[in-house]
């Protein structure tokens, strides 16, 4: 994509964004320019996924390569590979738009949400008694 169309892009999504004016919904233009990053961001996930499951499926057909069916079928998916990477281009150029528009619309750059690790179930009860006021109980024996 040139310089142009991307800028063109970017100007198009921010408008979508400025659309929602007026100081009370700052935060909705935060979280629609935040909402399209994770969006794009996810289908470049999603689509190097279904990439990689296709490459696998290719190298599992390639010995066998010279029998007409597998032939037939080793071209169908390579074709559809390439189709993919051309998806994955646009489908990056979006993403890079998307965090343009979520860099001019917040000032800060977009980063995906990090995963929530698992705690100790104990010390997580033991905050919720904290929060809500409780002394933890005690466990009686039967």
């Amino acid at each position: 994509m040139s310089k142009k169309t991307q800028k063109t892009l970017v100007s198009l999504k921010l408008e979508i964004v400025a659309y929602h004016s007026g100081e009370h919904n700052e935060y909705l233009r935060k979280s629609i320019a935040g909402d399209a990053c994770y969006s794009s961001n996810n289908s470049i996930q999603y689509k190097t996924q279904q990439m990689s499951t296709l490459r696998g499926e290719i190298h599992a057909l390639s010995p066998a390569e010279g029998v007409e069916v597998i032939d037939v079928t080793l071209a169908k998916k390579v074709d559809i590979y390439h189709r993919m990477e051309d998806e994955l281009l646009e489908l990056t150029e979006r993403f890079d738009a998307d965090k343009e528009v979520y860099k001019l619309v917040t000032g800060e750059d977009w980063k995906p949400y990090s995963k929530t690790v698992a705690r100790d179930k104990s010390a997580i009860m033991d905050s919720v008694a904290k929060i809500l006021g409780d002394t933890p109980k005690i466990q009686q024996a039967n």
